[in-house]
């Protein structure tokens, strides 16, 4: 609970130097997800601990007290029961119920190593202009719309590599410690 805190804080002060690049980097919508300890579930450790990793956080509709995490590759889903600490109401997932959570292979610009970021899970383009949450699919380092046919890059920040165009994949603050993965924005 320190750590989220801790992240908390630095994202608050991080908004407030005024540097308008650093402050539409993420989302302005609600994200909150934490777990401890990763090693206790395979994808969510794969993506967190291997670069060009991602995997997808949501909840199934038909299981909805629990948090499901599906790897990049197809695999077979983890499941997550959130505990006492983890209180089912205290997570949201993002926009449409789902969270991208890996460790790109590319860096970002202006930084040396690559660190575990975290998108929504929502087509950004879809839900801008028809007000649709329509969840991706992702594919080994993309994620994909089925509904405008749009693809983002998941280790190039999230940027559309279709033809269309369009808005980057949404953002949310995230923070990992070796041990636990800590999404908290709003």
């Amino acid at each position: 609970m320190k750590k989220l805190f801790i992240i908390a804080l630095a994202a608050l002060i991080v908004s407030c130097t005024g540097d308008e690049e650093v402050q539409s980097k993420y989302a302005n919508y609600t994200a909150r997800f934490s777990y401890s300890p990763v090693a206790a579930c395979p994808s969510l450790q794969r993506a967190c601990t291997g670069l060009g990793e991602f995997c997808m956080v949501d909840r199934p509709i038909d299981q909805q007290q629990r948090i499901r995490v599906r790897d990049n590759h197809g695999s077979e889903p983890d499941y997550i029961n959130p505990t006492a600490l983890q209180s089912y109401s205290s997570i949201v997932l993002g926009l449409g119920g789902s969270l991208i959570i890996g460790l790109p292979s590319l860096a970002e610009l202006g930084s040396e190593q690559s660190v575990v970021i975290c998108y929504d899970g929502v087509c950004p383009n879809c839900y801008t202009s028809d007000h649709v949450t329509k969840q991706l699919v992702l594919d080994e380092g993309f994620a994909e719309c089925k509904k405008c046919g749009r693809t983002y890059d998941l280790n190039n920040q999230g940027i559309v590599t279709s033809e269309q165009g369009g808005h980057t994949l949404y953002r949310y603050a995230v923070g990992f410690n070796g041990t636990g993965v800590y999404v908290s924005n709003n």
